[in-house]
């Protein structure tokens, strides 16, 4: 609450990442993709102070919320990114569901929309990047290449809302395409997968696999991994079809197999080099959240040790200073060679998001990690 009580340097931008000392945020436009999880994290909030005692009051958390959340308003019709599943539902789909807001329920159907407005019929696929610049390569030509990262499948949920709220079947039936065919073209056989992926426009045929922000083309980046089993549990919360179940569950498997005795460490990729030892929190919390949510639709709890090695090795091994605008530190961007920025080892907006996120749901199950 002190950094949402706290002016954003410039009108209607966002925190995203910290430097790697003070751990004071830098801020983003609200078109930038992580813009919505600071918004969400007072959500986040909002929800945790309805079950227990904060310092500030529910009233108190719900105004910063609504305030926040307003900066983002706009980008209900941006069509330009595939982000805006993470952009507008971590506020927007909270204020509709506790106050049936009208509001919030049109901006997530414009959203909606405008992501849908991204589906290739020839391909199969939203597209997640129109270009993508490295020290390696250029896709700089949409006509040429057809760009799909495997973080889109955690924008998939808002078609599925969509569907529910407007009745439109076009919006699931768009997000469950976009599911089976990253099943197929991003998974490994071993159930690791691949960042990036390239189709040709024209035919959806494969054009190359990629890694931009893991250590290479055919190592596991881990948030990558923890995007692909929090996406498919979310997949198969809407549609019940196994397939999906199967592939979270897969995926979760891989994830925790690659944790090994790390006492709950999650390393930037599973195959980089581990000297120095380089971690990502905010793929330890996305993992956790996403084989919660697993949980919570199956009932199976074989992974949850995971998320308990975890969530202490997050909360005992990784916090911020007391100072700090973050929870926690430890989190890589992009570590990758090519990169044209490298940023690891920082405080990251959803990090701490999901580590909210995760934390709201051990309370829903009554539990205590």
């Amino acid at each position: 609450m002190r950094v949402a009580l706290r002016p954003p340097p410039i009108n209607g931008y966002f925190p995203h990442r910290t430097d790697s000392t003070q751990f004071v945020y830098n801020y983003e436009p609200s078109h930038w993709w992580t813009s919505g999880f600071f918004p969400g994290s007072i959500w986040l909030l909002y929800e945790r102070s309805i079950r227990v005692n904060l310092s500030f009051s529910s009233e108190e958390i719900l105004t910063q919320a609504l305030k926040w959340q307003k900066g983002m308003e706009k980008e209900q019709y941006n069509k330009e990114t595939h982000d805006l599943g993470f952009m507008i539902l971590p506020a927007f789909y909270r204020h509709y569901k506790h106050f049936n807001s009208i509001t919030s329920k049109e901006v997530i159907i414009n959203a909606g929309t405008s992501l849908a407005s991204r589906w290739s019929e020839k391909v199969q696929c939203l597209r997640s990047w129109d270009t993508c610049l490295t020290k390696r390569f250029n896709f700089e030509n949409p006509n040429d290449d057809f760009l799909v990262i495997i973080d889109n499948m955690m924008n998939l949920e808002l078609l599925y809302i969509c569907a529910e709220l407007t009745g439109d079947d076009e919006f699931r039936r768009i997000a469950t395409a976009h599911a089976h065919t990253t099943l197929q073209n991003h998974i490994r056989a071993d159930s690791s997968t691949y960042h990036l992926v390239n189709y040709n426009p024209e035919t959806g045929e494969v054009k190359g696999r990629y890694t931009i922000q893991g250590y290479d083309d055919q190592s596991c980046w881990s948030r990558g991994q923890a995007w692909a089993l929090y996406g498919y549990a979310t997949v198969f919360k809407y549609t019940k079809d196994k397939k999906f179940l199967n592939a979270a569950s897969n995926c979760t498997r891989y994830f925790c197999s690659r944790i090994g005795n790390s006492h709950g460490a999650v390393v930037w990729d599973f195959d980089a080099p581990r000297s120095p030892v380089i971690l990502d929190t905010s793929a330890a919390t996305i993992a956790c959240s996403g084989i919660l949510l697993l949980y919570q639709l199956t009932g199976d709890d074989q992974y949850l040790p995971w998320v308990t090695q975890m969530m202490r090795y997050c909360l005992s091994q990784t916090l911020a200073p007391d100072v700090s605008d973050t929870v926690l530190r430890d989190a890589t961007v992009n570590n990758n060679k090519d990169a044209i920025e490298q940023s690891f080892q920082t405080g990251l907006v959803y990090a701490d998001y999901y580590l909210l996120e995760a934390g709201n749901r051990l309370l829903e199950l009554n539990a205590t990690y």
